[in-house]
């Protein structure tokens, strides 16, 4: 398949999903990449809708770090997209200074040539260090703002913004300071949080904790609409197989994670890379409509080749103008 060919390539009002080429910073040899362009808050949520006649999303976990690409990183975002469209699950931090950086862990070992908290340095220092890749490998970049990361994102992607430190409402207010709403979003773990973000701004789009069909209904009951989030089950099934189905029932669409059973099994060689596939596939087949992975391009890749082999499926053919 062509990548030019792909079905992620077709324009669906109000928001265009296409190719272009742009590289990760000025200088970089640029790559082709697949690219969402939300222009409002609410196309972002429209979109973000369950629809049964769409392939699944895919959500970039930590941006989808790989050789020689370290996680929340710029760089690794444009590789990720370089291969399939998707979101990227990133992880603000406060600095010593009040900045916010993109780094998962409170300290700097594992994810940076640093050492110490994260929140024991300014910016400026953070600027000194080198971010390391998934294999402990110092790569040639450096730690990226939220800023930066909001900035470059527009008009090529979705930033899921997780917790880390930074309350929903912080990070909430951080959205609409950088004018970010349409391509930026929030995971909320709790529903008295995301009842705080809605009231703020009913526009601000959250992914929200929901492992059972009570979770779903508290989220309702404390007046949070359904076509603001997005429902993460969990990383592993659900204990009651009617929950995927009652979220989508909703129009909501419902998430899984795969970062801790079957990306883990792929890497560490229990399972090929077909069965990699194969297991993707079959929580399509079980109702779930986002994949957030660690393997971002080897799910898009399983999403992509299925729906291509399916030949009754048609995208929509549209026009800028309908």
């Amino acid at each position: 398949m062509k990548r030019h060919d792909s079905i992620f390539n077709y324009i669906f009002w109000p928001i265009v999903i296409t190719m272009l080429l742009a590289g990760a910073s000025p200088g970089n040899a640029q790559e082709p990449m697949h690219t969402m362009d939300f222009q409002h808050p609410n196309a972002l949520k429209a979109f973000l809708r369950y629809q049964a006649d769409r392939p699944v999303l895919i959500s970039a976990h930590r941006g989808g770090a790989a050789p020689g690409y370290p996680e929340n990183s710029i760089h690794t975002f444009a590789r990720t997209l370089s291969y399939t469209p998707a979101f990227m699950e990133v992880d603000p931090r406060y600095t010593k200074d009040g900045q916010v950086v993109l780094l998962h862990d409170d300290t700097l070992s594992r994810m940076t040539t640093g050492r110490g908290k994260v929140i024991d340095y300014t910016l400026a220092e953070l600027r000194q260090l080198y971010l390391k890749d998934v294999d402990g490998r110092t790569t040639p970049f450096a730690v990226n703002t939220l800023a930066e990361a909001l900035q470059w994102a527009k008009g090529k992607t979705v930033l899921i913004l997780d917790q880390k430190g930074i309350p929903a409402l912080e990070r909430a207010r951080l959205l609409v300071m950088q004018n970010a709403k349409a391509h930026a979003m929030l995971i909320v773990y709790s529903v008295e949080d995301a009842a705080a973000v809605y009231r703020y701004d009913p526009e601000i789009m959250m992914e929200v904790m929901v492992p059972s069909l009570e979770a779903l209904a508290a989220f309702q009951a404390a007046g949070v609409p359904m076509e603001n989030i997005v429902a993460f089950v969990g990383h592993k099934p659900p204990k009651d197989p009617a929950v995927v189905v009652g979220i989508q029932e909703v129009g909501v669409t419902p998430a899984r994670g795969t970062s801790f059973e079957l990306d883990r099994a792929y890497t560490s060689g229990r399972i090929s890379r077909g069965e990699l596939h194969a297991g993707y596939l079959a929580l399509v087949a079980s109702g779930v409509a986002m994949l957030e992975s660690d393997l971002a391009t080897e799910a898009g890749m399983a999403v992509q080749a299925a729906w291509d082999a399916d030949s009754q499926r048609e995208p929509p053919k549209l026009t800028a103008d309908e």
